[in-house]
């Protein structure tokens, strides 16, 4: 019983060292996402309420060729619709 404990804990050790070793190797330097800058991520303004979402978070439309941002679903629904306008 106790050289399995023995063989357990070495293998836990070997697996621990190799996974060190092997994100050393693949290098340290990350890189922000595309849409992120390191002033921040990119902020769009919903055309319905005027909020402004990140533009990760926000829901994005395309209407006639056009890209709209929103805060929510009730604002990307109510979009362009008089009677439900804020």
């Amino acid at each position: 019983m106790i050289r399995f404990l023995w063989l357990s804990f070495l293998f836990l050790l070997c697996y621990y060292i190799v996974t060190a070793i092997s994100g050393l190797l693949k290098g340290s330097v990350r890189q922000a996402p595309p849409e992120k800058s390191p002033e921040g991520e990119a902020m769009v303004r919903d055309p319905q309420c005027g909020t402004f979402v990140p533009r990760s978070l926000a829901l994005k439309k395309v209407i006639k060729g056009k890209t709209y941002y929103f805060c929510s679903e009730e604002c990307l629904k109510s979009f362009g619709n008089p009677k439900n306008s804020s």
